[in-house]
């Protein structure tokens, strides 16, 4: 057995307090929007607007310069959401819709500085007497060389990102080197700004922007070790469940971790079988159980290595992560829809709810005034019978649980399940509340379908987690 170490396990001693997850999508879409767009708003509202665009070399160099500050703004932006900071997470209502706006974001921050360079190059070629090849040489001076340098970092970590099919760990790792190269750009931006030393309050902002940045990525990823407080948790045992699929059951060294049903961590176990880098998993337990339990199917190096695991080693545990079904059990007609390992948030809710008969009122003990009222429909999607592992468990809790339903459906024997036939099964969906987990494919289908036979949008929830892999 490994010793756990001291300065990590100190962090692991204070209990934090669930926090309620609210779904913003207005103040999510403004904090990932107003950054890259001050600096458009600062320039409009300067003098510098009414001289930009006087000849052909200076509109070129003015789009160039706006181009690589809203680029950089966004670069900025975005090592921020990387930092996983709570606050943040809860301004989306879930790490995976903020990872959601990380990725396009990104994208936008590629477009971006590719424009700024293409008009770069542009303002340079028509300027009487400049030399575009001198600007790729340090003889143009270490701030527009800072530059160079900076965006040659950023589209070599983007191709290898995009075309080498990397594992877990080595994108984790290739994607923590964006911080030096933002470090790097850093010193271009700041200190090559043009039309920028004209615009009041431009320095000071992007001065804000770039240190919460930096600070991001030190949190993250240069520090994470040290300063991400986590919980620390042993190996207590690996329970198969079918072929791919095994229950990690953990054992909390200190005070367990609080966290909602629906809920996810990252987990890092320190075991020769697999790597120390933390990987995301769905909670399977209820809260309040001293057992923390974990759902994990073999889809990849990490997750087939984990059977060779002992117990008793050290588990570095990291969250709880998303809103998945924060305040969900306040709804009283619900349609649960899982495909596959998509199954996992679900056991956690399943055995979170109240459990007994139900008494002469109609009450169920402990049911918050639910009662005989609350009716939810669990559909459990495999693509064969034989694949839904978590079935007989279900099955036994729903008996145990007044107004749950556990619904069997397998692609081989019925096809792919619809809305029509969801409105079949369970009847009118009027008011009520529908979760999906499971394959992109699965719930984009199902929410097109779904909405389409009368379900509000914004009664659809579903859950994504994923990094750029598949769901796990």
């Amino acid at each position: 057995m490994t010793s756990q170490p001291t300065a990590e396990r100190s962090e692991s001693r204070t209990r934090r307090p669930l926090v309620g997850r609210q779904v913003l999508h207005g103040p999510a879409w403004f904090a990932v929007l107003a950054p890259p767009l001050v600096p458009v708003v600062l320039w409009l509202s300067s003098d510098a607007v009414s001289v930009a665009f006087a000849a052909p070399a200076g509109a070129l160099r003015s789009a160039a310069l706006l181009a690589g500050l809203c680029g950089y703004s966004a670069f900025a932006t975005n090592l921020v959401l990387s930092a996983r900071w709570p606050a943040v997470e809860r301004l989306f209502g879930g790490l995976d819709r903020m990872y959601r706006f990380h990725r396009r974001l990104a994208a936008a921050v590629a477009a971006l500085l590719v424009a700024h360079v293409a008009l770069v190059v542009g303002s340079q070629a028509a300027t009487p007497g400049a030399s575009v090849a001198g600007l790729l040489l340090p003889d143009a001076g270490w701030r527009v060389f800072a530059g160079v340098l900076a965006f040659a970092g950023f589209a070599a970590i983007l191709t290898v990102t995009l075309l080498g099919r990397l594992r877990h760990e080595p994108f984790l790792r290739v994607h923590r080197v964006f911080g030096l190269v933002f470090a790097v750009g850093a010193l271009h931006a700041l200190r090559v700004q043009g039309i920028g030393s004209q615009i009041r309050f431009l320095d000071g902002y992007l001065l804000v922007l770039t240190a919460a940045a930096i600070a991001g990525w030190i949190y993250r990823s240069g520090l994470g070790r040290t300063l991400v407080r986590r919980n620390f948790y042993q190996v207590a045992s690996l329970r198969p469940r079918g072929a791919s699929i095994a229950e990690v059951a953990l054992e909390p060294a200190d005070a367990p971790l609080d966290f909602e049903p629906g809920q996810h961590v990252f987990i890092g176990i320190n075991h020769p079988a697999v790597g120390r880098e933390l990987h995301p998993f769905s909670i399977t337990s209820a809260p309040g159980e001293p057992t923390l339990r974990l759902a994990v199917k073999a889809v990849g190096d990490y997750t087939s290595a984990l059977p060779g695991v002992e117990p008793g080693a050290w588990v570095r545990v990291e969250g709880p992560y998303g809103g998945f079904w924060h305040r969900g059990e306040q709804v009283r007609r619900q349609l649960w829809i899982a495909g596959g390992i998509g199954i996992t948030p679900f056991l956690s809710m399943v055995r979170s709810l109240p459990f007994g008969q139900s008494s002469d009122d109609g009450q169920t003990s402990g049911d918050g005034g639910l009662g005989k009222d609350r009716k939810i429909d669990l559909y459990y999607l495999t693509d064969k019978a034989a694949a839904a592992v978590f079935l007989d468990e279900l099955l036994a809790l729903a008996a145990d649980r007044p107004g749950l339903r556990v619904i069997p459906h397998a692609d081989e024997d019925s096809g792919f399940l619809t809305a029509a036939r969801v409105v079949e099964t369970s009847g009118d969906l009027t008011g009520a509340a529908v979760y999906l987990c499971g394959p992109k494919p699965m719930t984009d289908a199902l929410t097109t379908q779904l909405v389409n036979v009368g379900v509000p949008r914004h009664r659809v929830h579903f859950e994504e987690f994923r990094l750029g892999g598949p769901l796990r």
